[in-house]
């Protein structure tokens, strides 16, 4: 019971692949540190998308993941910080935010909602070489007021 104990300590939240302490967490062995800030974070690799395995799952931001919403998941960036994701191949951007954690798949950089994938044209293929550069300031503040706007509007048409 003290070994199980310190374990659980050490570990902290990310033991269970969930973190919301917004300092870091573990996965597979590996210890990923949650950014201080995004302002400046740009980044360029593979994305890939999830969906079906995951949709109605609890994401680390706490939400419950819809794959037909346009949402992210990132490693390291912030919950809930507003990204530019542009396929290179296909010179297509997307604006979105980060509500959940990986990908855990070595060589990539985002995980995309399946709608956000679908947009993006890398549903077939499945992967996309993309740049990702987070929005901060006024321009993420206008994307978070128009996102809750169309939350409230559709709770209100499902009434």
């Amino acid at each position: 019971m003290l070994i199980l104990g310190l374990v659980l300590l050490t570990g902290g939240c990310g033991f269970f692949g969930t973190n919301r302490s917004g300092k870091s967490y573990v996965i597979n062995g590996q210890r990923y540190h949650i950014l201080a800030s995004a302002e400046g974070f740009r980044e360029k690799g593979l994305a890939s998308w999830y969906g079906e395995p995951f949709h109605g799952r609890q994401t680390a931001s706490g939400e419950i993941y819809d794959m037909n919403r346009v949402t992210a998941a990132h490693k390291t960036l912030p919950l809930h910080t507003w990204v530019e994701v542009r396929n290179l191949e296909t010179n297509k951007v997307l604006a979105l935010r980060i509500n959940d954690r990986g990908p855990f798949v070595k060589g990539r950089i985002i995980d995309l909602s399946r709608a956000a994938a679908a947009e993006m044209g890398l549903l077939k293929s499945g992967v996309a070489k993309v740049t990702v550069r987070a929005i901060t300031g006024p321009r993420a503040r206008q994307l978070a007021d128009a996102q809750k706007q169309e939350t409230a509007t559709a709770a209100s048409a499902g009434k």
